[in-house]
């Protein structure tokens, strides 16, 4: 049976936040990459400035899939109020809650 398209919807958001923190612990690796070769005077400076670069694309793609999260979360919601099924809808309050919480701490 084919999913639901509440069931795409929440499944979408779900991913992107799990997305999200991948991200940042990428981001996390990165930054103490970046301390690390910096402490360390054997570093060949092109390599440091590569990562450097490599951990600036990745702050640099945070608030583009912040506000795709953002823009999920209303589709999702607006989809609920209109919503006439009969499927349990507990995944999505703990998917807009998660979305909620997640665009509130990164604002």
């Amino acid at each position: 049976m084919a999913p639901s398209q509440l069931e795409i919807k929440i499944r979408s958001l779900q991913r992107l936040l799990k997305e999200e923190k991948y991200y940042q612990q990428e981001l996390k690796d990165q930054k103490n990459h970046v301390d690390e070769m910096k402490a360390d005077d054997s570093v060949d400076p092109y390599d440091l400035k590569k990562q450097v670069e490599v951990l600036q694309d990745t702050e640099r793609l945070l608030p583009a899939l912040y506000e795709k999260i953002g823009q999920f979360k209303e589709d999702l919601a607006r989809f609920v109020e209109t919503y006439n099924g009969t499927e349990d809808l507990k995944a999505v309050d703990t998917t807009l809650k998660e979305a909620g919480d997640l665009l509130s701490k990164s604002s």
